[in-house]
């Protein structure tokens, strides 16, 4: 049987400016470059075959992916590690590890709503806004599928 690891990622970008080119299928491509950097060709093969974005949120920049279990702490360090993307700086923090699905998408609902929050008070988005978003957030959240 194969062990999966989900952890529930928060990319913050320094300008603070949202990045809507950026998808989950160029996510993984930055993911496999860096595992390949930073664990070389057999670190790379080992720890990506396993790994999946199943969600990603620009506006919040929450995202979760799923690795195999015997790998999730190179996946996490890479991620830890990475500093630029497409030119821009970036700090990406692990705010959740699960082993199962349904537990990364509670503690994905619970932190795109303090996003949304925090967006709302901020003044980035308005409320009726921030409403939609957060709602239409947790309707994807709520149909991953493993």
């Amino acid at each position: 049987r194969f062990k999966n690891r989900y952890l529930l990622t928060e990319w913050r970008w320094h300008d603070g400016r949202v990045d809507e080119s950026l998808t989950e299928s160029v996510i993984l491509g930055i993911l496999r470059q860096c595992v390949a950097v930073n664990f070389g060709d057999i670190g790379a093969g080992t720890a990506l075959s396993s790994v999946a974005v199943k969600y990603w949120n620009p506006a919040t920049g929450l995202g979760v992916v799923r690795c195999g279990r015997d790998v999730h702490r190179e996946v996490w360090c890479c991620m830890t590690l990475l500093r630029d993307v497409k030119g821009r700086s970036v700090t990406v923090r692990v705010l959740h590890n699960g082993g199962t699905l349904r537990s990364s998408q509670a503690a994905a609902l619970r932190h795109s709503k303090e996003a949304y929050e925090r967006m709302e008070k901020n003044g980035a988005v308005r409320g009726d806004a921030a409403k939609k978003g957060s709602s239409a957030a947790a309707r994807a959240i709520d149909s991953l599928q493993p």
